[in-house]
């Protein structure tokens, strides 16, 4: 009895690692192509844009000849930023995608709630990335912006998506919560 539990569960972990791998192809194809999608990136450029002049800086937009992305200006002294794709965090959605799409314990309309609620906490959170690292970088001097974007906040994206698919495997898994909960 007890040989035969064990086999649905590694089944189940197997089922899932191969969903996952298979759900990873497009991602690594987009890679591999170096893909972008330049009006997202113009978008949140516009948005960090905005919300910086509201707080008071002196920024302006400038065209950049080499891209299609405008690029964010402080000063001549101050270094250009642009919002790359890698920064408009579509990796960190297409992770949390994947994983939720192969996840064994939940229908596909229970995926899709959770992926509603999900997907634009990840917006949220790496848009808050991308103003906080220039934050940071202007008020404390731009030597720090690799390592505040690099080694604080890319490992906390995906400390982060782990944690949202975790709260959620957690509470589809063992039925936590009501039964018409929009995480189910």
């Amino acid at each position: 009895m007890k040989k035969n539990v064990l086999r649905k569960k590694l089944l189940k972990v197997v089922l899932f690692l191969v969903k996952f791998n298979l759900l990873a192809i497009p991602m690594y194809l987009v890679l591999w192509l170096n893909l972008s999608y330049p009006p997202l990136q113009t978008f949140l450029t516009g948005l960090v844009y905005n919300n910086l002049k509201l707080m008071g800086y002196g920024v302006e937009l400038i065209n950049s000849p080499s891209s299609s992305v405008p690029l964010i200006s402080f000063s001549d002294q101050l270094p250009k930023i642009q919002i790359s794709w890698d920064s408009t965090g579509w990796k960190t959605i297409y992770a949390l995608l994947a994983l939720t799409l192969a996840t064994p314990y939940s229908n596909l309309k229970g995926k899709v709630r959770f992926l509603a609620i999900g997907i634009p906490a990840l917006l949220l959170l790496n848009y808050t990335r991308i103003i906080t690292t220039i934050l940071i970088s202007l008020n404390f001097g731009f030597q720090y912006f690799d390592i505040v974007h690099t080694l604080f906040w890319r490992e906390g994206l995906i400390l982060a998506v782990v944690a949202i698919w975790y709260l959620w495997l957690k509470k589809v898994k063992y039925n936590i919560g009501k039964k018409h909960s929009i995480f189910r």
